[in-house]
């Protein structure tokens, strides 16, 4: 570590006295070096500014994952991360999340550890093969199946992160991932045995991506349960709910259990061009189940087709050709059907000549971009606020009309977690007249998911006071906003039914920003 001050970074440590049950804030100014991490910057403080603050740490080296902390609203490990890098002033320092504090930044991790009584954390064989070493002799290219879900250190990060975890049902990112790790090792011989313990609750995550994107050593958790779903799959052993989805998607190319001839009913009287007698346009418009089938979301595909007329841009749809982009299909561990929706797909895209596709829901952006075949196709995919941002900058969209209101922006984790597209929206709600945008406390990698992903808007069974949604809700109405605004379909259905359980209709109201800047056109 260099001996030369860089700056002076101010630290504000939230803290927790237990004797007085008090919670309160110190502020700290600390010298950073090159090389300062976290840890460092806590124990100069400790020892040179208040020896009553209270930490935990013990290797220093990434290693043991004791040293979790909370800074400028993410979950890190104060060992890990240097100060400089956070390229910050002014760090704001809290515990982790989802498990009592016990004093300062000290956090009870007996929650999270004891998730590992509920599965085998050791190899499952028959009493006769555990005397024969030779069963349990394996070779490099066996261990290197799974080698990645073994660098997990139980810093409870994941579990931190976590809005699956509010419901204390869910066994946690670390212990899926963990238990999955054995079901790959071909030594085990206990996938019954362990996938029984998972039959109702793993369906609890929402593929919000959060546990893989703060994992310290890059465990790819989210699909690690992926596939465990795709398991139960196959086993069968999956809840009524769940079957009824991918029933709906077999039998009508979509998961709502509407017929398909129904699919273009939202635009009626609106005179949209589709497939098949219209085979080009410069936009294809790729509409998703929700907008197409559910009363409440045709509302923004229709803001999303007068936006388009507006623009005068050429653009038409795939009408009943449009099938289910599969998203939520292979979230839920259905990897068959997902791949005969998006051949089908994909052979409708390759039909249709157009310069670029825009689509409705981030999920269906995420997996077209992200999820092959779909990402070897090649294709030219934007997300609605991308190409809406980009109109306006370039002063093609006239927004004549104030929209005076005091609005928070909830990021959707499909949009946002998975594909970093944090400004695009951001951009579009700052530029209309009259409105005031103001951030909830997580925003942007640490938005707090709504819990529609992965299939889980149609098949949640959580209580109300369990559902991610209502935990968000109840975090936009501390800020006294008249609207939260988003840009996902899903999260319109789970965020109006939060505000419905906590009966706050008369206090806020969920809108899509399509909605909003319909009304400011």
């Amino acid at each position: 570590m260099s001996s030369e001050v860089e700056k002076i970074v101010e630290f504000k440590i939230h803290r927790f006295d237990p004797k007085q049950k008090r919670h309160y804030v110190s502020t700290y100014k600390v010298p950073v070096r090159k090389g300062t991490t976290l840890l460092d910057a806590l124990m100069y403080t400790k020892d040179n500014l208040d020896e009553t603050l209270a930490f935990r740490h013990s290797c220093r080296m990434g290693v043991c994952g004791s040293c979790g902390i909370m800074v400028n609203g993410k979950p890190m490990l104060a060992c890990y991360t240097q100060v400089l890098h956070l390229e910050s002033d002014s760090l704001v320092i809290e515990p982790l999340q989802n498990m009592p504090i016990i004093k300062d930044l000290i956090v009870d991790i007996q929650p999270f550890f004891d998730t590992y009584d509920r599965i085998k954390t050791f190899l499952i064989k028959p009493e006769d093969k555990l005397r024969k070493p030779d069963e349990f002799i394996q070779a490099p290219a066996e261990l290197k199946r799974y080698w990645d879900l073994t660098l997990c250190i139980k810093c409870s990060i994941c579990y931190s992160a976590c809005p699956a975890v509010i419901d204390e049902r869910f066994l946690g990112p670390s212990t899926y991932v963990t238990n999955y790790r054995f079901i790959s090792d071909s030594r085990d011989e206990g996938i019954d045995e362990r996938l029984k313990p998972m039959a109702e609750n793993v369906w609890l995550c929402t593929s919000c991506n959060s546990c893989t994107l703060f994992c310290p050593k890059e465990v790819d958790c989210s699909n690690s349960i992926v596939d465990e779903h795709s398991l139960m799959v196959e086993t069968g052993d999956i809840p009524r709910t769940v079957k009824d989805v991918l029933t709906s998607v077999v039998r009508y190319h979509n998961p709502t259990g509407t017929h398909p001839s129904k699919r273009m009913d939202w635009a009626k009287d609106l005179k949209i061009k589709t497939f098949p007698m219209v085979t080009k346009a410069d936009v294809l418009y790729f509409v998703g189940c929700s907008p197409a089938y559910d009363p409440r979301n045709q509302e923004i595909a229709r803001s999303m087709a007068s936006i388009f007329n507006n623009l005068g841009v050429d653009f038409a749809t795939l009408g009943t050709e449009e099938w289910c982009c599969g998203d939520h299909i292979l979230r839920l561990g259905e990897k068959g059907l997902f791949e005969i929706v998006a051949e089908h797909n994909v052979t409708m895209f390759e039909k249709f000549e157009a310069d670029r596709i825009v689509t409705l829901s981030p999920h269906c952006y995420n997996t077209f971009k992200n999820d092959k075949p779909y990402s070897d196709a090649g294709l030219q995919v934007q997300h609605y606020t991308q190409f809406v941002a980009e109109a306006i900058e370039r002063g093609k969209l006239e927004l004549s009309r104030a929209v005076n209101k005091r609005v928070t922006y909830h990021d959707p984790c499909f949009l946002g977690k998975r594909n970093e597209i944090f400004d695009a929206p951001r951009q579009i709600l700052e530029s209309l007249n009259g409105l005031e945008l103001v951030e909830m406390k997580r925003v942007k990698e640490n938005s707090f998911c709504c819990g529609g992903g992965a299939g889980r808007v149609w098949t949640e069974d959580a209580a109300p006071e369990k559902r991610p949604c209502v935990n968000r809700v109840r975090e936009a109405l501390e800020l006294a906003v008249e609207v939260i605004a988003t840009a996902c379909p899903f999260c319109i259905t789970t965020l109006e039914d939060a505000v419905k359980v906590l009966d706050a209709e008369d206090k806020i109201v969920v809108e899509d920003i399509l909605e909003l800047l319909k009304e400011a056109i």
